[in-house]
């Protein structure tokens, strides 16, 4: 599919879309978050402003991923009332993308499980591909704003119940979202700081 020339519906400032798997962006001029309903564009509100913080990645960054190229292309940020994370999209050269989760300065790459079905009710332990993992926080997230172009909508104060939890290893993470009844599980593997390497890696990273 070749880019397509669109206009924001706030402001009208125009926006060159590359990637034919973006649903929304943060229009760069007046913040707002424009999302497709079919064929039209629609804006869904304001952006919260998102402070960079103490991370390696940015909108834009470019480098490799355990050998694969990509782009950064944009981000999503939760809070849980104490503090936030940060969802970084990321698009790979010749095709594919993926997710990091990065929560206090550490980074995590997680891959849908469509046909996992989590537990009901109250529960401490789930087995998930195999994998055995406990329970370590139940919360609510609400969405505190987005930045550049994602596969979803992202819109700032929608809120979801979510539960996360770990192998007994520490090498994997699962995570549950209740955005439907159903809820959706995505099991995490953390990244070694090897494994992800940038194009213009800062000092501070070397």
């Amino acid at each position: 599919m070749s880019a397509r020339e669109v206009a924001c519906p706030t402001c009208g400032a125009p926006r060159r879309v590359v990637n034919p798997g973006t649903q929304m962006f943060v229009c760069e001029y007046c913040g707002s978050a424009v999302y497709w309903d079919r064929d039209a564009l629609l804006a869904a509100g304001k952006k919260a402003a998102l402070s960079e913080g103490f991370t390696r990645l940015y909108r834009g960054a470019a480098g490799a991923l355990r050998g694969r190229r990509f782009v950064a292309e944009g981000r999503i940020r939760y809070s849980f009332g104490r503090g936030f994370w940060d969802e970084w999209y990321l698009r790979y050269e010749g095709g594919g993308d993926a997710w990091l989760t990065e929560d206090n300065h550490e980074l995590c790459i997680e891959t849908l499980v469509p046909d996992a079905m989590p537990p009901v009710g109250e529960f401490s332990r789930l087995t998930v591909n195999g994998v055995e993992f406990r329970v370590e926080e139940r919360g609510l997230a609400e969405c505190i704003g987005a930045e550049g172009e994602v596969p979803c909508l992202a819109v700032p104060g929608t809120r979801y119940a979510y539960v996360d939890g770990s192998s007994p290893d520490g090498k994997h993470s699962v995570g549950i979202e209740y955005e439907t009844e159903a809820g959706v599980v995505f099991v995490g593997n953390w990244l070694a700081a090897e494994d992800l390497s940038l194009d213009d890696e800062g000092e501070d990273w070397k």
